[in-house]
Parts: structure tokens; C-alpha cells; sequence
């Protein structure tokens, strides 16, 4: 064994001594020069006789082509070929086969062309590959070392730079084939070139860089992908690219002092910028004092991507659509968007944000409209002295936000819609619009220290809310508020100018500290109020339901102010002006006016149901200033002429709270309630139907003369002026209260008209006082006395005399229309007893009654909330030059005071032995009754038979004729 061993180590060291020498390492590369020239050989690159060494190059040699000491001229090589390095001084060189390259290839001032589809691998980062001539590369390059360009170069084929590519000459580049910028650490920089073309696709990916200096005209022709974390700077370049882009999973690309272009031929949303990322990547499109112009291209930014436009930099659009979607960004900061015929549409949590920028959008072509649409939480900031200007439609929803700060916004020929959560902010800036403004569906929209411009409709309705402070708000059509949530107007102007109406049927409007100023109609059909405003309505303001103002100015210029039904208008410490309309109440309306002063310039004030005034209402041809406190003697110098005068008509119920004026005529059918103030009223007329109340310490005072053609008037208070009674009753039919009224006036009873006095007893009654003249024409008196008083009058003395003078009436001067005999000169106190001797003449008998023409008794029980019509057997009546009273005598009364009250009589069981009221004429007619039936029987004693008929006939005659003449 050990022999066999021997024998075997033996051979292999044979072997190897055998094999040493033949076995050559070649550490360093053979040079092989070319040196065909000037006829030498012939020029074919595969004939190893024209290398020096002789023999074709192979991978271990330096391959020199000197044209400088050598006249060479060309080098063509057709079949594969390698070498380990390549060194060209002034030779061209045509490869037409595969050529393999280990290290560098150095082209100085040479042409370097390879052809025929062939493949040119450059190995080895170590090494710089210089090309230094014109060079035109028909092969694939991929790089794994340097390549810098001395000289315009054409790539035919595909270039990937997997480590250093640049450039160091201003000279023409072209890739015919897809440049790719690849792997982590490569770097492609190119610089000062006229002209670079890339008809390929154009790819910056895997976290590689790229950067673009000083280039006069970039242009890429075919897809363009920035991708994986990849770098790209372009510096003071012109760069257009024709075909789509893809900007994804964390490509950055920045623009400085550069021009980009991102052009089609025509729109197509299937092609354009699609910037995205996956979960985690964010990239950046970024411009620094750039412009990036779109035509026909679809900008497509999505998922987490961001564009920044900072120091002047533009994105001009032409007719493309900018897409910005899932939480993407487009950031204008001292820049500018100008476009025409481009949409915009965001979603998904985007953002446009203008600070110190401009965004303005136009329409070329009406075929190619533009818009604005905001979904998806995604919001627009527009701050610090911005402008957002769109000749188009902006449509907000689904929770997007729009937000003016210290800045404009315009809106040309088209509408903004604001829907489905939406949320608009204005502040401290411009709105101005061209179109029509709708909110809707739990809308917001917040204007403060702003001025809103709408030439077109606004409406707000659904549920959406508007809320303006401190603003001027301008509105040419109409104003819809449709809504249940709040509208707030503090601190405004608003104006609705042109041919504009307001109309309101929000729930919850309020207008505080505001002017309001409608063109045409004000309209408000729910809950609504006001404090310290002004209302200017030109035409008509109608307000249905719920209203409370404070210290505020309405006037109403040419239409007429309505309370509609079921509603409730209050206004207190107001000026309410209405120059030529109406106020109107209508079915169960409340009116209530504290402090308030309303002006009627030649128009009707109607108020059907309740109003409460504690001011003034005054009328243009009326003097605010003037007073009626003074009384006046000459009732004729109080009628005005009504022809000019406005009238307010009141059939409903009027209640005055203060002191207040009504300078306009009143016609009233309904109640005057008038409490402890001091009414002044122009020209006042009751009609039937009507009711002055006043409460004790109240005043009614008027220069014109108080008309009283029906209803009543009861309480307590005092009249200054004249007061003509055609039809009316003065004191409460109701037994428990007491009337006492003053009147510094005239005071003129017509034959239609009643007084009632209730007498509680010698201290407590029912009275007028008349400071001036008492012109009576008939008329009714109507005396209640408290049953219990009187009883006791009866039961206290035993003789007839009479025992008790209670005074009614007191006045100045007295004139009885009907006997036209003047009392007021030194005329003696008569007492009438309708019981006493016919030798009391006419006269004393009128003076008695004063010229009424029907004076009734009755006696009132208060436990039975009753009354009775009772004889006169122990009252009477008398008159003075100054005075009628009441005469109570201790007496038997007749027995005609069983009535039950109503005055009927008719015997029909409404109450046995009813009375009938009992006149002080009647009393008179009795006694001359008798005395003429008495004459009538002794003349037919003493006359011949046969004249007793025709003698019957004749008394007959005259005593019918007497009783009448006494009726």
C-alpha cells in the first residue's frame, strides 16, 4: 500500500513540473493597437494581421485606436468581439456584432456607433466609460459602471444606469429606447444640453436619483414612471412630457426655476398623472418657482400624494381635470392656478390649500363646461389674502368644508351647492357670486367681518343653517330660508336688491344689531325675532306665527304690514313706519307694541284681533311733536279733513301700556283698552261693536272730534277734547262696577246714544264731569241703584219729602237741542216730582230731564246678580244750570216693581207684573189725560141731541191730535 501511494504522489508531481511553464497568468491586461492605416492590411477588424500584436482582440486586451499618431480613419467591426478595454482618439467606430466590454470604453472625439440590434454590456463600477465623440448606441446599455458623455450621443436601444450616467459637454442626447434609471445609490445627472430627447419610456425607480440641470428642451415621448423612494430634481429645465405618468410608492420630484408640460392630444381619464401609493409610501410632486402647464391631461393624484406649488410657481389647465382623492394634498403657497375648461374633483379627505395664491378657472368653450366638486370630507382652505375664482358650478357634500379666510372667492355664471353636512366658512373676506347659492340637507354656512355678494337665488333649506356676523350681505333674487335649524343675522346688512324677496319659514331666525333692506316682499312664516334692527321693505312684509322685536325700525314703503292668523307680533320700544299700505290683522292674531311709535303715511292700519300698544303711531302728514293735552271749545275747528289722513281700523283688541300717540284716524269696531297712560289719538271713531275700556288714571285725548257712533265705554278715566255720542253707551251695564269719566271737551248726546249709572249708594255711583259745554238731543238715561241702598232710603224717613241728591252729571254750559233754550245764565235749581200738581209748566219738566228722551229706572241685587225695572213713585230726576242728579224720598213705591228686568212686559211667565221703563213724559201726559175727558163729558151734556155726533166726531179729532202732540 504504502507503495502504491509513493507511486501516485510521484506522477502528480511529474505532472505538475511537467505543467508549470505552459500555465500563464495574466495579471494585466496586453495592449493591441489597431494600425491599419494608409493601406496597411486591410481595415477588417476580424484579420488578425492588422493588430499589433497581430491577433483579433479578446477579453485581456486593451484595445487603442490612436488617430492622432496614426492617419486612422475607420474601424468596422461585424463579428462578436470582446475586449477588456476600449480607447478612441479621433477613429470612428462601426459595431455590427455583439460587443462585450469588461471595463471602460473611452470615446475621445471619435464616433462610436453600434448597430444591428446588438447588445453592449459595460461591466465593473470601478471604471469610467467616456464618450467624448458623436456616438450612436444601437445596442442595450446596461451600466453597471460610469458613463459620462463628452459629446452628443443617440441610444437606439434601451439604457439602464444601475450606477453613474452623466454628462459634461452642451451637446444633443437622444434615447430611442427606454431610459431607466435603476437600483439603490445609481444616479443619473445630466446637465447643459440643448436638446435631450427621450422616445422611449422614462423610468426613475427603486430609490435611484436623477437629476436634470440647465437642459433647454427635455421632451419624453413615451410612459413616464417616478417609483419605489426614487429622487428626481429638475433644475432650470424645459421638460414635456407626451404620454402618461405614474408617480407611486414614495417617488419624489421636484421642480426649481423649471418648466413642465403634461401634454395629450385629447382628454382621456384612462390616461394621464396617476400619482398613488400603497399603505406606508407617500410622494411628492414639488414646485419652486416652476410652472406646470396640463392640456387635455387628467391629473390624477391619489392615496397620500401631495403637490406643492411654493414661490410664484404656476399650474396653468387647459381643458384637463385635476382629480385630487384619499387623503391627497395640492398646497399653493404664493402661487397661482390659472385654467380654462378644467374640472376639479376631490374626495376622500383631500385638500386644496391656497395661502397667498390664486386659483381662477374660465370657460373657452361652452361645450367643455368647468366645476368644482368636493366629496368625502375633502375641504378647501382658501387664507391670507387668496382668491378662489371659478366661471362654473361648486358643488360641497358628503362633510367637505370650504373655507374663506382674509381672502376672495368668485363665482362667475354658475351656482354653488352646498349639501349633506357640508360646511362653508367666510371670514374677513369677498364673496361674490354670479348664479345661485343652495344649501341643503343639514348645510352650515358661518360669514363673519365679510361681504357676500349673490346676484341670483339663495336658499337654505333641510335643516340647513346660515349665521352671519359683523357682515354686508347682498342678494339680487329671491331668499328661500326653508329650515329647522337656526339662521342668525348679528351685526349685518342684508339686502335684497333687484327684483328680491325674502322668504322665511325657519323656525329659528333671529336678526340682531342688522339692517335689512327687501327690494320686494318680506315673507316670514314661522318663529322669528329681532332685536335693535332695522327693516326697510319696499313692497309687502307678511309675517305668520311667532314674532318678538325690540328696539327696532320697520318701515314699510309701498305695500302693506300683515299679522297673518294664528300669530303673535310683538314689538316693543319700535318705530314702525308705514308710508302707504296697512297694518293687517288677521283671524286670532295678538299684537302687542311696548315703547313703540308706529307712523301711517296715506294708508289703513287693520287690526282684527289683539293689540297691545305702549307708544306712538304717527302718520307723515301728522307732526310728532305736537300735543293734545289742551281741551278745545269749538268742536268744529276739531274736524280735520280727512282726505289725506290715514286711518287705522281696528276690530280686534287694542290695548295701549303707555303713553302713546296714534296720529292717524282709528276706526274702531273692536276693543280700546287704554290703562293708566295717556292716549293721543288724531281723529278717533267707535262704530257699533266697539269698546273703550280705561282704567282708573287714564286719558284719551284728541284734536279731532271723538266720534261715538256705537258700542260702549266703560271704566274710569278722562277725555280731552270733544266727544260727539251719535250711538254709543257711556258706563258698564255691569251692576259691580262703577263709571266715572271726565271730559275737558265738549260733549254732544245724540238721540241714539245712552248713558248708564250704577249707584252703589251715597258715596259710591257712577259719574260724568263735562268741563266745557253738554249738548243734548234726547237720548237715553239709565239709572241702576243697589236695592239694599235704596230700601234703606225708603224705610229711614216717614215723610215724602225728598231726602237724598246723589249728582250724575256736572258741566259747564248746558244746551237742549230740542227746546234750544241756553241754561247756563243764572238759572235756578228745579225739582221735578212726577207726583206733583199739574201746575209745574213744560219747561220746568224738560229742565228736569234735562232734554233726555227716555230716563230708566232700575234696582239691582248683587247677591242674585239681578235687576228690575222699578216706577219713578219715589225717584226722580233734577237739573241745574250746571248739574243733573238723582232724587232719592223716603216713600211707598207703587207696586210695579215685580218685573223680572228684561223690560218686556209681556206676561208671558218671563216675570209677573213686568214694568215697562217709565218716561218723564209720561208722568206729564197723565193729569192732562183726565182733564181733557173730564171738559170732553159736561160740553156733551149741554148740546141739542142732534148735534152730539157730529160735536163726538170733532173733539174727537182734536183730542187724538192732542195726545199726539203730548207723545
Amino acid at each position: 500500500m504504502k507503495k502504491q501511494l509513493y507511486y501516485l504522489f510521484l506522477i502528480i508531481s511529474i505532472c505538475v513540473f511537467i505543467l508549470k511553464d505552459s500555465v500563464v497568468v495574466n495579471s494585466d491586461p496586453i495592449l493591441k493597437e489597431w494600425f491599419s492605416i494608409n493601406g496597411v492590411g486591410d481595415g477588417i477588424a476580424e484579420n488578425p494581421l492588422n493588430w499589433n500584436p497581430n491577433g483579433v482582440p479578446t477579453i485581456n486586451d486593451d484595445v487603442l485606436l490612436d488617430g492622432i499618431s496614426n492617419d486612422l480613419s475607420k474601424l468596422t467591426i461585424n463579428d462578436p468581439i470582446s475586449m477588456y478595454s476600449l480607447t478612441d482618439y479621433f477613429v470612428d467606430v462601426e459595431i455590427n456584432g455583439p460587443l462585450e466590454c469588461e471595463k471602460i470604453i473611452t470615446i475621445n472625439w471619435g464616433e462610436f456607433v453600434i448597430r444591428n440590434n446588438v447588445t453592449a454590456l459595460i461591466y465593473n463600477n470601478t471604471y469610467i466609460t467616456e464618450i467624448s465623440g458623436p456616438s450612436h448606441f444601437n445596442a442595450t446599455i446596461d451600466n453597471y459602471g460610469v458613463i459620462s458623455l463628452y459629446y452628443g450621443v443617440i441610444f437606439y436601444k434601451d439604457v439602464i444606469n444601475r450606477y453613474l450616467f452623466s454628462n459634461y459637454v452642451i451637446a444633443p442626447l437622444a434615447f430611442y429606447g427606454s431610459f431607466f434609471t435603476s437600483d439603490v445609490g445609481s444616479l443619473t445627472s445630466l446637465s447643459h444640453l440643448e436638446d435631450f430627447y427621450i422616445y422611449g419610456n422614462f423610468l426613475v425607480i427603486n430609490e435611484a436619483s436623477l437629476d436634470f440641470y440647465l437642459i433647454e428642451k427635455l421632451q419624453v415621448h413615451g410612459y413616464t414612471i417616478l417609483n419605489g423612494n426614487s429622487i428626481t430634481n429638475i433644475n432650470e429645465t424645459s421638460l414635456a412630457l407626451f404620454s402618461g405618468c405614474e408617480f407611486s410608492e414614495g417617488a419624489n420630484l421636484t421642480l426649481t426655476k423649471s418648466n413642465i408640460y403634461f401634454l395629450l392630444p385629447t382628454l382621456d381619464t384612462k390616461n394621464g398623472l396617476l400619482m398613488n401609493n400603497s399603505d406606508g409610501y407617500s410622494n411628492k410632486f414639488n414646485l419652486l418657482g416652476s410652472e406646470l402647464t396640463l392640456s387635455n391631461y387628467f391629473f390624477n393624484i391619489q392615496y397620500n400624494s401631495v403637490i406643492n406649488l411654493f414661490d410664484k410657481s404656476y399650474l396653468i389647465a387647459r381643458s384637463s381635470f385635476i382629480r385630487l382623492g384619499e387623503n391627497s394634498n395640492l398646497i399653493l403657497i404664493n402661487s397661482f392656478i390659472l385654467s380654462n375648461d378644467t374640472r376639479l374633483t376631490m374626495s376622500g379627505s383631500s385638500l386644496l390649500h391656497l395661502d397667498s395664491s390664486l386659483y381662477l378657472v374660465s370657460v373657452r368653450d361652452p361645450a367643455n363646461p368647468t366645476f368644482c366638486i368636493l366629496l368625502e370630507n375633502s375641504k378647501i382652505n382658501v387664507i391670507n389674502n387668496s382668491t378662489f375664482g371659478i366661471e362654473g358650478p361648486i358643488d360641497l357634500r358628503d362633510n367637505s368644508t370650504f373655507i374663506i379666510d382674509n381672502s376672495n372667492l368668485i363665482i362667475q355664471d354658475s351656482v354653488l351647492y352646498a349639501k349633506d353636512n357640508s360646511y362653508i366658512l367666510i371670514e374677513n373676506s369677498i364673496f361674490q357670486m354670479r348664479g345661485d347659492f343652495l344649501m341643503l340637507n343639514s348645510s352650515i354656512m358661518d360669514i363673519k367681518n365679510s361681504t357676500l355678494y349673490i346676484f341670483g337665488y339663495y336658499g337654505a333649506i333641510t335643516n340647513s343653517g346660515f349665521h352671519s356676523y359683523n357682515c354686508s350681505i347682498n342678494i339680487g333674487d329671491i331668499v328661500v330660508l326653508s329650515t329647522q335649524a337656526s339662521i342668525t343675522l348679528d351685526t349685518t346688512v342684508l339686502n335684497v336688491f333687484s327684483n328680491g324677496s325674502f322668504i322665511c319659514q325657519a323656525p329659528n331666525l333671529l336678526i340682531k344689531d342688522s339692517l335689512v333692506a327687501i327690494r320686494r316682499y318680506f315673507f316670514s312664516f314661522s318663529s322669528f325675532g329681532s332685536i335693535n334692527s332695522t327693516f326697510i321693505i319696499y313692497r309687502t312684509m307678511d309675517i305668520k306665527g311667532d314674532f318678538y322685536g325690540e328696539s327696532l325700525e320697520i318701515t314699510i314703503v309701498t305695500g302693506n304690514l300683515t299679522i297673518g292668523e294664528n300669530s303673535t307680533f310683538i314689538c316693543n320700544y319700535c318705530n314702525i313706519i308705514i308710508l302707504n299700505g296697512e297694518f293687517i290683522t288677521l283671524g286670532n292674531t295678538s299684537i302687542t307694541l311696548k315703547g313703540t311709535t308706529m307712523k301711517n303715511g296715506g294708508s289703513t292700519i287693520t287690526n282684527d284681533n289683539e293689540f297691545i300698544l305702549s307708544s306712538n303711531i304717527l302718520s307723515s302728514t301728522s307732526s310728532t311733536s305736537s300735543s293734545s293735552t289742551s281741551s278745545s271749545t269749538s268742536s268744529s275747528s276739531l274736524d280735520n279733513d280727512d282726505n289725506n289722513l290715514q286711518s287705522f281700523n281696528n276690530q280686534g283688541s287694542f290695548i295701549f301700556i303707555n303713553d302713546s300717540k296714534v296720529q292717524v284716524k282709528m276706526n274702531s269696531s273692536g276693543k280700546l283698552i287704554i290703562g293708566k297712560n295717556q292716549v293721543d289719538i288724531e281723529k278717533f271713531q267707535q262704530e257699533m261693536g266697539g269698546l273703550i275700556s280705561m282704567e282708573s288714571g287714564s286719558m284719551f285725548s284728541s284734536k279731532s272730534m271723538i266720534q261715538l257712533q256705537g258700542g260702549s265705554i266703560i271704566g274710569n278715566g278722562s277725555f280731552i277734547g270733544n266727544i260727539l255720542n251719535s250711538a254709543a253707551t257711556i258706563g258698564d251695564s255691569n251692576i259691580s262696577n262703577i263709571n266715572k269719566f271726565k271730559i275737558s271737551g265738549n260733549y254732544n248726546h245724540q238721540s241714539n246714544a245712552t248713558i248708564i249709572f250704577n249707584v252703589e249708594n251715597e258715596n259710591d255711583f257712577s259719574s260724568l264731569e263735562i268741563l266745557n259745554q253738554f249738548l243734548i238731543n234726547g237720548g237715553q238715561i239709565e239709572i241702576k241703584i243697589n236695592i239694599q241702598f235704596l230700601e234703606s232710603i225708603l224705610k229711614q224717613y216717614s215723610n215724602n219729602n225728598f231726602t237724598s241728591k246723589i249728582d250724575l252729571i256736572s258741566f259747564n254750559s248746558f244746551i237742549d237741542s230740542n227746546s234750544l233754550t241756553n241754561l247756563q245764565s243764572n238759572q235756578n235749581q228745579n225739582q221735578n216730582d212726577n207726583n206733583n200738581n199739574n201746575n209745574n209748566n213744560n219747561n220746568n219738566n224738560n229742565n228736569s230731564t234735562l232734554g233726555f228722551g227716555n230716563i230708566v229706572f232700575k234696582t239691582y241685587d248683587k247677591p242674585s246678580n239681578s235687576e228690575k225695572v222699578i216706577s219713578s213713585d219715589c225717584i226722580s230726576t233734577s237739573s241745574s244750570s250746571s248739574k243733573f242728579s238723582l232724587l232719592l224720598r223716603s216713600c211707598t213705591p207703587s207696586n210695579n216693581n215685580g218685573g223680572d228686568g228684561d223690560g218686556n212686559g209681556d206676561g208671558n211667565g218671563d216675570g209677573d207684573n213686568e214694568s215697562k221703563p217709565i218716561t218723564s213724559k209720561a208722568w206729564i201726559a197723565a193729569p192732562i189725560i183726565g182733564a181733557v175727558a173730564v171738559a170732553i163729558i159736561a160740553v156733551v151734556i149741554y148740546v141739542k141731541k142732534d148735534r152730539i155726533s157730529v160735536f163726538l166726531k170733532l173733539k174727537k179729532i182734536s183730542i187724538s191730535t192732542k195726545l199726539k202732540s203730548i207723545k
